[in-house]
């Protein structure tokens, strides 16, 4: 489960203005008995009509009918993120994917014109996300508009290389350059975001420079570069294609085919591999943040693979730590003691292995040393209590209920084919949400605490006191370097 926090991070945006990816989706209608989502309570998943086939050139093809209104989503996923930088070269996946919005052979240098033209908007309907293990591309078209989706999609997976040139790469070198500096070096609590990637992945990890990268790796990037990192990763055999939505699949699949069929395959790929570094000891830094106001404490631990056993646990940890008023930190730093301004938790699986975070932002006129005990107590009493069935249920209840609104929307991030595309990169099974929902439905409080006691250790951890630069004409302190305690 993604930390709000942390959203920028997680998931950059190709859109530089504009709604994100986090925007509010427009609801849609009432769905048919058929297709109704069910409550969380219930014991048994939707059924999603899924058919999953391979072309002859490697591209997986994951087909949904929803004919509940007279729409069609596309949404593609190439098996490439910041598990693909290599040192100097990090920030490359979140570069390119502004890239592939800079036109292509056919579809020219504007393709947000080109679903414009259809009545699809830029932003929540047709954007593009990279993470730390994947880059994707998405839009809702109406349903005669399928063709257009393929075609701009096609167009960029085969024909990307054919318009680059040194022009678009200075203009997105530019946006992401910027990008970095509006989502992290001036947003508040930005750069301790960054200095987690560095400290859980320390060089030559991957991961090392978060998903943004350095602005020297971004400014320094060359054409041959890109043609390079495309050549690599860009080709039909390290993608999956969802489409979702008021179609007939076979109606779909000739024009899959037309579309996508011609595009050559591209060189095997490896599945990325790194160690990633337990820490062997704590380790405490101070950061100073001369955006924010307000102090905040953050606490780190290595965390999870996605779908690995221990993740659903460690979601509904939590959700019971912090998420939501009913959390244990909220109950307490915010409802009852009125020490913190806001809480959060979150459980961040990864393909190299996440990490687990809890967030305290101290209210006006208190400190990190009133927040950290009292943090700490409540760490302690979960690895030494555990937590109730009540609090379990109601977290497994709340995860669930978040997946069956994903599945109310056909399309964009998070949305159903976001979903078949997510299940299938992880999972090699794009229909596995009746198994997703029951791994979730099967944690107990045993669980929960086994996973607190296992990752959560205070000897294995970071903790970040995130504070105020001071306000004066002389020079910044620099951040503090990390040191370990014992």
């Amino acid at each position: 489960m993604a930390l709000s926090s942390l959203a920028g991070l997680i998931s950059a945006v190709a859109l530089a203005a504009g709604p994100t990816h986090g925007a509010p989706a427009p609801k849609h209608a009432a769905a048919s008995p058929s297709h109704a989502a069910p409550t969380a309570e219930t014991d048994t998943a939707p059924k999603l009509h899924i058919e999953k086939y391979q072309l002859a050139n490697g591209l997986t093809v994951i087909l949904s009918e929803d004919h509940r209104l007279p729409q069609v989503a596309v949404d593609i996923w190439y098996h490439v993120g910041a598990a693909n930088q290599v040192p100097g070269k990090s920030g490359f996946a979140h570069l390119f994917e502004h890239m592939m919005f800079s036109g292509a052979k056919h579809i020219g240098p504007q393709p947000f014109k080109v679903l414009e033209a259809v009545g699809t908007q830029a932003g929540a309907m047709a954007n593009g996300t990279t993470n730390f293990d994947r880059t994707n591309y998405f839009e809702v078209v109406p349903s005669n508009e399928l063709p257009t989706a393929l075609w701009l999609e096609s167009d960029r997976m085969g024909f990307l290389l054919d318009t680059l040139d040194q022009k678009k790469l200075a203009v997105q070198r530019k946006v992401v350059s910027n990008e970095r500096r509006q989502s992290y070096e001036n947003r508040p609590y930005g750069t301790a975001e960054l200095k987690i990637c560095d400290a859980l992945y320390p060089a030559p990890h991957p991961y090392y420079d978060c998903v943004i990268g350095t602005l020297a790796d971004i400014q320094g990037a060359s054409i041959q570069d890109l043609r390079d990192f495309f050549h690599s990763y860009y080709s039909p055999n390290n993608a999956a294609l969802a489409i979702v939505g008021d179609f007939k699949p076979e109606e779909v699949k000739p024009l899959v085919e037309k579309y996508f069929g011609p595009i050559p395959r591209g060189p095997a790929i490896a599945p990325p591999s790194a160690v990633t570094p337990a820490f062997t000891e704590p380790i405490e830094a101070t950061v100073y943040d001369k955006n924010i106001d307000a102090p905040r404490l953050t606490m780190v631990w290595h965390g999870v693979k996605p779908f690995s056993p221990d993740e659903a646990p460690g979601d509904v940890l939590a959700a019971i730590l912090g998420q939501g008023k009913t959390s244990r930190l909220y109950q307490t730093l915010v409802f009852d003691k009125q020490v913190a301004a806001d809480v959060d938790a979150g459980d961040i699986a990864l393909g190299l292995g996440g990490w687990f975070e809890v967030d305290a932002t101290a209210n006006r006129g208190h400190t990190l040393a009133e927040l950290r005990p009292m943090v700490q107590g409540i760490l302690d009493d979960v690895r030494k209590n555990g937590v109730t069935p009540e609090e379990v249920s109601r977290a497994v209840r709340n995860i669930v209920a978040d997946k069956m609104r994903g599945l109310e929307r056909i399309g964009g991030f998070g949305g159903k084919a976001d979903l078949l595309d997510m299940y299938q990169t992880y999972t090699g099974n794009p229909d596995y949400l009746s198994q997703d929902i029951a791994r979730y439905r099967a944690v107990t409080p045993e669980a929960v605490k086994a996973f607190a006691n296992t990752y959560l250790s205070d000897d294995h951890r970071l903790v970040l006191d995130i504070e105020p630069a001071p306000k004066s004409a002389a020079p910044q302190p620099p951040a503090a370097a990390p040191k370990a305690t014992k």
